[in-house]
C-alpha cells in the first residue's frame, strides 16, 4: 500500500476551475452591418446561376450571433425566410454546410442527432460522434435545445432508437451526471476505479459493462485521465487495448471515442477528419459535421493537432480531398494554413 500511495502521490490533476477556453476559427466580424450583408446575399441568390462565392464569403466569416442578425434583416426586407431562400439556391454538400451554419452549435448538434434517429435504421456513427465527444455543459445545452426544437426529449428518442449496452452507455452520457473537476485529488478513488475497470473486464471471463459505463460516464475527465494511467499497473493492456479485447461493434466504438476524447478531444476530431478525407471521395458528411460544429469552439486546436500528428496541415488536406464551392467554404471555416 505504501508503494501505491507513493505512486499516486506523484499524480496531479491539472484543473484551474475555469470553463474550457475556446479556440475558434470563426469570430465576430468587425464593422459588421447585417442589413448590408442581407442585401448582398439577396443579390447573390437572385443572380443567374447563383453567386455562391458571396454567400460563402459572408456566412463563413460571421459569428453565429451575426448570422442570426443577417437572417432577421433579410426577412425584414425580402419578406421571406433566409434559410428557405438558401435551401432553394444551394444544393449538395455546400447546402448542408451553409444551412448548418445558420444554426447555433447546440442547435446544429441537436438537429444532427435528430436526423441520425429519423426513419428506418439509425445512423450510429453520428450518435457516437456527438454524444461521446461532448462535455457535460455541451450535452446539457444540446438537450435543452433539442426539446425546444423538436418538442421531444433526447433521452427518450435515444432510448427508443438504440438497444442493449450501447443504449445504456449513451443514456448514461446524455443524463450528464459527470462529476465536475476538482482541485482535490482523491488518490484512493483513482486506484479503486482503475482496479474496478480491470476486474470488470480483462481480469474476468465476460465483461461487466455496467461498471465500465458507470465509471466512464460519471467521473470527471481529469480524474479519468489518472485512472487510465493507473490502470496500466493492473492490466497487461492499456484501456484502449482492453476495450478492443472486451467489447465489439457500436459499444466498442463508443468506449474508444470516450477514452480518446478524455485523453485529447481535439486530437480525436483531427483523427476523424484525417480518416474521413483519406477515403476515396471524402466522407463529406463527417467533414461537414466536425468543421461546422467546432469552428466556433476549438477548430484552431484541432488544426494544431492535425498538423502535429499527420505532418500536413488541415488546410492542405481539405484542398486535396474536396472540390468546388464546398471546398471554398471549408477552407474559409478552417481559417488559414498552418
Amino acid at each position: 500500500m505504501a508503494l501505491v500511495s507513493e505512486f499516486l502521490g506523484q499524480l496531479t490533476l491539472s484543473y484551474s476551475g475555469e470553463p474550457e477556453a475556446k479556440y475558434p476559427t470563426v469570430v465576430p466580424a468587425r464593422d459588421f452591418d447585417p442589413a448590408r450583408d442581407a442585401a448582398r446575399i439577396d443579390t447573390a441568390i437572385k443572380t443567374k446561376g447563383v453567386d455562391e462565392q458571396t454567400i460563402i464569403d459572408i456566412l463563413t466569416r460571421r459569428s453565429c450571433e451575426q448570422r442570426r442578425e443577417i437572417a432577421f434583416e433579410y426577412e425584414r426586407f425580402a419578406k421571406k425566410d433566409l434559410v428557405s431562400a438558401l435551401k432553394g439556391a444551394l444544393s449538395g454538400s455546400l447546402e448542408a454546410l451553409i444551412l448548418g451554419l445558420m444554426k447555433s452549435t447546440a442547435q446544429y448538434d441537436a438537429s444532427e442527432l435528430k436526423a441520425s434517429m429519423k426513419g428506418l435504421g439509425t445512423d450510429e456513427e453520428t450518435l457516437i460522434d456527438i454524444v461521446c465527444s461532448r462535455n457535460n455543459e455541451e450535452l446539457a445545452e444540446i438537450k435543452r435545445v433539442y426539446r425546444d426544437m423538436f418538442k421531444k426529449d433526447l433521452e427518450k428518442d435515444v432510448a427508443g432508437d438504440t438497444s442493449g449496452n450501447f443504449a445504456k452507455l449513451l443514456l448514461a452520457l446524455v443524463q450528464t451526471r459527470r462529476d465536475e473537476p476538482s482541485n482535490v485529488v482523491d488518490y484512493e478513488k483513482i486506484d479503486e476505479d482503475a482496479r474496478a475497470l480491470y476486474e470488470a473486464g480483462v481480469k474476468r471471463k465476460g465483461t461487466d459493462v455496467v461498471t465500465w459505463i458507470e465509471i466512464m460516464s460519471q467521473r470527471s475527465v481529469p480524474h479519468l485521465q489518472k485512472v487510465f494511467e493507473r490502470y496500466k499497473s493492473y492490466s497487461p493492456y492499456d484501456m484502449k487495448e482492453s476495450i478492443r479485447k472486451e467489447v465489439k461493434g457500436d459499444l466498442e466504438k463508443s468506449f474508444l471515442t470516450l477514452v480518446e476524447c478524455f485523453e485529447n478531444r481535439q486530437l480525436y476530431f483531427a483523427s476523424r477528419l484525417n480518416e474521413a478525407m483519406k477515403s476515396k471521395g471524402a466522407k463529406e458528411k463527417v467533414v461537414t459535421r466536425i468543421i461546422v460544429s467546432r469552428c466556433e469552439v476549438d477548430l484552431i486546436k484541432i488544426r494544431t493537432e492535425f498538423k502535429k500528428h499527420f505532418k500536413r496541415s488541415l488546410y492542405q488536406t481539405i484542398t486535396e480531398h474536396t472540390k468546388g464551392d464546398y471546398q471554398k467554404a471549408l477552407l474559409s471555416l478552417c481559417g488559414g494554413d498552418d
